[in-house]
Parts: C-alpha cells; sequence; structure tokens
C-alpha cells in the first residue's frame, strides 16, 4: 500500500513469504509535524499487524531524509523438525576386495571377504529428531512448522542397545548382518567355494564352507569349520571342530591345524596336526600329529606311506600295503613333543656346523694379531669371533641337554597301541624309543609296548 502528499509518499513492501516487510519513504518538503502516526497508520491499514519495528520507524519519520527499504516488521520465521538419522558404522554386507599392496600390486587372495566385528564395537548411531518450531508472519498470521520424523534402531540377537537407545554394540564377536530388517551380529559364515571370488578367510567365528577350499588359499577361524566338498592345497588353521566331507587332498602342499577333531572322509598327501580326535575313512601319504586317539574305519580304513603319529591309540582296518610302502608310526608322544625333537636335533646341527666354522676362523685371526699386534681392527674382529663361539656351545649345550631329556621321556613312555585287522610288512611301528618293524603281514592284533618291548597281541 503507497501514501503520497505534498510532503512525502510512503510506499510499503511485503516479502514473498510475510516474514518481512519494508518501507521507502521519500520527503519532497520538510514536514511542519511529525508523519510518525500518519505512517503507521498506513502499516496498520496495510494488514502488518506483528512484529512491527516502531522504534526504527519513528526515527525514520523524524529524519526527514530518504530512505529506501527500510526494514519496518520482522515475523519469526518457523522452522521445520529434521528427520532422525540412522549411521551405520560397520559394513553389512561381505564383499570381496582385492588388497592393494605397498608396490602397487594387487593380491586377489587377501580381499577381507569377511568384515568381522569384536565385542563392544559400535555398529549403528542414532541422531536423534530435531523438533521444530511454528512461526508467525507480519500480518499475525501462524504457521505450523513439519515435524521431524523419528526413527528407530531395529535390532536382533548378539546386540545392545544403549539406554537413550541411541547406540546400538556388538556383544560378541562376529560378522553383521540384517535379519528380518533387524540388526543381527552372528557367528557364523556360509560361503560356496572359498576361492578368487572369496579370497582368503579369516574369521572369528563357525565357517560353514559348502562347496570345496581351492588350492593356494587359506581359511582361519576361531569356532568350528564345516567343508561340504574337498579341501586342496590350502592353509587351514581352525580352533573348534573340523569336518571335511569330501576328504582333504592336499597335493603335497596342504598345512591344516586343528584345535579340535577332525573328521574327513579321506586323508591323502596332506600336513594334518590335530589336538582333539581324528576320524577317517583313509590316511594316504600324509604327516598326520594327533594329541589324542586316530580311528581309520569305513568302507577301506587304511593307512598307506607317510608318518603317523598318536600320542594314544590308533585303531585301523589296514596298515600298509602289499607293494610294501613305507609307512611310519609313532605312539605315546604329543605331536608338540615329536616337532621340538626334529627341531632341536636340526637346531643342534646347524649349532655344531657354526661351532665348527668359528673354530677353523679364530686361529687364522690369532695368527694374523701376532703379525700385526696392534691392530684394533684385528683384535676386535677375533673377539667378536670367540664371543659367538662361546655364546654357540653354550646354546648347543642347553639344546643337547633338552634334547637328552625328551629321549629319556621316551624311554619310559608307557602309553600308546595299534589295533588293526591287517597291517603289512614295512610298516615301522614306534612306541616312545622302541620300534617294532612288520617283516611279514599280521592280522587281528594289538600292537603295544611291554616291558620297553613292541609286541603284537592277537584278538
Amino acid at each position: 500500500m503507497n501514501k503520497k502528499t505534498d510532503v512525502y509518499e510512503l510506499m510499503l513492501f511485503m516479502a514473498d513469504d510475510y516474514y518481512s516487510a519494508t518501507m521507502s519513504l521519500n520527503f519532497y518538503s520538510e514536514p511542519e509535524t511529525s508523519i510518525f502516526d500518519e505512517v503507521m497508520a498506513v502499516i496498520r491499514e496495510s494488514n502488518i499487524s506483528f512484529g512491527i519495528l516502531e522504534e526504527d520507524i519513528r526515527e525514520a519519520c523524524d529524519r526527514h531524509e530518504n530512505i529506501e527499504h527500510l526494514v519496518i516488521a520482522k515475523g519469526i520465521r518457523h522452522i521445520n523438525g529434521v528427520d532422525a538419522k540412522i549411521i551405520e558404522h560397520v559394513a553389512f554386507e561381505s564383499k570381496a576386495t582385492p588388497y592393494l599392496n605397498a608396490d602397487g600390486s594387487v593380491d586377489f587372495k587377501n580381499m577381507n571377504f569377511a568384515k568381522t566385528v569384536t565385542a563392544g564395537d559400535l555398529l549403528v548411531s542414532k541422531i536423534p529428531v530435531k523438533e521444530g518450531s511454528d512461526g508467525t508472519t507480519v500480518t499475525g498470521k501462524a504457521i505450523k512448522h513439519k515435524p521431524g520424523k523419528d526413527v528407530r534402531i531395529t535390532y536382533g540377537e548378539n546386540t545392545v542397545i544403549s539406554e537413550d537407545e541411541l547406540e546400538l554394540k556388538a556383544e560378541i564377536d562376529g560378522i553383521v548382518k540384517r535379519v528380518n530388517g533387524r540388526v543381527t551380529v552372528i557367528n557364523l559364515i556360509e560361503l560356496g567355494t572359498v576361492g578368487p571370488e572369496t579370497g582368503n578367510i579369516y574369521f572369528s567365528g563357525n565357517v560353514h564352507v559348502k562347496e570345496s577350499v581351492l588350492d593356494g588359499y587359506t581359511i582361519n577361524c576361531d569356532g568350528d569349520l564345516t567343508i561340504d566338498g574337498v579341501v586342496e592345497g590350502c592353509m587351514i588353521k581352525v580352533k573348534g571342530d573340523l569336518i571335511v566331507g569330501k576328504g582333504i587332498l592336499g597335493h603335497g602342499e596342504s598345512d591344516i591345524v586343528v584345535n579340535g577333531n577332525l573328521t574327513a572322509k579321506f586323508i591323502e598327501n596332506a600336513n594334518v596336526y590335530v589336538k582333539g580326535e581324528i576320524q577317517t575313512g583313509e590316511i594316504i601319504n600324509s604327516s598326520v600329529l594327533c594329541d589324542s586317539k586316530i580311528t581309520v574305519k569305513g568302507n577301506k580304513g587304511l593307512i598307506i606311506g607317510g608318518e603317523i603319529t598318536s600320542k594314544y591309540m590308533i585303531d585301523a582296518n589296514r596298515i600298509g600295503s602289499k607293494l610294501g610302502v613305507i609307512t611310519s608310526i609313532n605312539l605315546g608322544i604329543n605331536a608338540s613333543a615329536i616337532q621340538e625333537l626334529k627341531l632341536l636335533k636340526e637346531t643342534i646341527q646347524e649349532l655344531k656346523i657354526i661351532e665348527g666354522k668359528l673354530k677353523l676362523q679364530i686361529p687364522i685371526f690369532q695368527k694374523k694379531i701376532e703379525e700385526e699386534p696392534e691392530n684394533e681392527q684385528l683384535l676386535n674382529k677375533a673377539k667378536q669371533y670367540r664371543d659367538s663361539l662361546l655364546s654357540t656351545q653354550i646354546d648347543l649345550e642347553d639344546k643337547a641337554k633338552r634334547l637328552d631329556k625328551l629321549m629319556d621321556a621316551l624311554k619310559h613312555v608307557k602309553d600308546g597301541k595299534v589295533k588293526i585287522n591287517t597291517i603289512y610288512p614295512d610298516t615301522v611301528i614306534k612306541i616312545g624309543n622302541s620300534s617294532y618293524f612288520i617283516d611279514h603281514a599280521l592280522s587281528e592284533c594289538v600292537i603295544t609296548r611291554e616291558n620297553d618291548k613292541v609286541i603284537a597281541i592277537g584278538l
């Protein structure tokens, strides 16, 4: 609305959103009296009734100076609410991603397929809904705000929600999935074939492989591992039990370590160490270490070739072959002791070689020192060799004592026996430090140790 007189011209402007109003005031001559009341009347006639800035208007009217777009009224803007927001702090879906090495090459085996969380990890957090407020225009009209939408964190098993329901954390180690829309931590992952599509698998829970594990890949899990297919030449380390539906075909390149029990259709050309019991149908040309009992039964139930070690007992249908395949059976000692014995013997041999080389070098340096008694470099070098010789001899003595202690323990082994239906020639049975060489086939017997001798007892 505008007003024009001989003294002044007043123009009012309303913002498009009605949250503010301005005026322009041009004077043609000096007014004899204040025009404030006249201006206020025009403002009210223009339906401006809220947030009027009377002092600013009075000052402009009394100054008698032209002004442009002076703000004369301010409304209160409405503020819409802000929707609550859910933030995911971990990956919910496992997707194999090749690992980029420091040299720029790509590792397609270590692809971090199973992205695990540990107990206490933050899974999901919520930014609460932000409340809004209503507004009022300069015309006095109330404007309703749009409220924000609230959302809840939906959670399932093995998770813990905070009291304010703003944070969800893992209660156990595992992987995170949405189960029926709920954030859930599970300690089982299921895979098809472990190979190029998955890369190596490292998981804190249980793993179920519905097909096979291909050559060159690794599975390391803290729970149980079930493989429905075949285990090829791969690396497997399991803290729980290992079940292999179609057997282990190691190609001479597999290393399998199981803290629990191992059940497999067969074991062939593989290196296996099991702390619990082993149940299988065949063991062929393999190195098997077991801290408990080995049972080889089924259609064949045979052990052929390789070296089999069990602390307590081996129960098999057949051991060895008519073809004279050398098969070694060790009993009465746990796998860790066997491994320590082998390592000690290797280490002692290496230390003896080092000792011999040092003994040859020291006289050579001594002769040079006699020729150059003030040569500091020669003196220091000779001292280094003498110190190394002393250190090597001390280490050699310690290792020899430990070896003697282990060998002495073997003399007193009482546990360990082999129960077989048939055992063929060229099989060596060793219980403790006593050996029994099978030179002719035996049937239906138990081989055990009595009075420091290994004997066969008919069933």
